[in-house]
């Protein structure tokens, strides 16, 4: 039987799924794992979690720079998101070197989210859903002290998939959106979609 390179199979099994569809990656994965889904989808989206970037500002700024950080959050556009963002950082960039490091760094990520549609935000815009399900296919393959192929490993992580996918309440698919969600996948992939 020939060996398939786990980016190859990873590759297979999530192009099945998501076929036709916008993919956005979120990112509170480890080293290993954003290589691969970079090496299998090189033009994915990349949502960072905006929770974890105001976590790493120092306790002791955190309240002021809270809704500064959030005018930049929260703004009505990507590219202006990407514009109060670069602003807010040569700001305060001298005062909190380390803090806005890390958000200049993350800045793009942190406000991917925003090229999707509106209706879409409040719910990708963390990656707490994502977290959640690494922690449950974590837990579940825990208990398996070895799986007799990579297929039953697979296959226990994609039931895992489809249970959370039924608790993912409220993300609209209207027409509208999709012509939308297609425009962004023909930005990812160079490809049209079909009409």
């Amino acid at each position: 039987m020939k060996r398939v390179a786990p980016s190859v199979r990873m590759r297979e099994e999530v192009d099945g799924i998501l076929r036709g569809t916008a993919v956005g990656a979120v990112d509170p994965m480890k080293a290993g794992l954003k290589k691969a889904i970079r090496r299998v989808w090189p033009k994915a989206f990349r949502q960072r979690c905006q929770v974890h970037i105001l976590a790493k500002l120092p306790k002791g700024m955190q309240g002021r720079m809270k809704k500064l950080v959030h005018q930049v959050f929260r703004a009505p556009s990507y590219e202006e998101a990407l514009k109060r963002g670069r602003a807010l950082i040569a700001r305060f960039k001298d005062r909190y070197p380390a803090a806005l490091e890390c958000l200049e760094k993350d800045l793009e990520g942190c406000v991917t989210y925003l090229c999707f549609p509106n209706e879409h935000h409040v719910r990708i815009r963390t990656t707490n859903r994502v977290e959640r399900l690494n922690g449950d296919g974590r837990r579940r393959t825990k208990v398996i002290p070895r799986f007799p192929s990579e297929r039953s490993c697979l296959s226990l992580l994609y039931a895992s998939l489809i249970t959370a996918s039924a608790k993912w309440r409220g993300v609209v698919l209207t027409p509208a959106i999709l012509r939308k969600l297609d425009r962004l996948t023909e930005t990812t992939t160079g490809t049209e979609m079909a009409a």
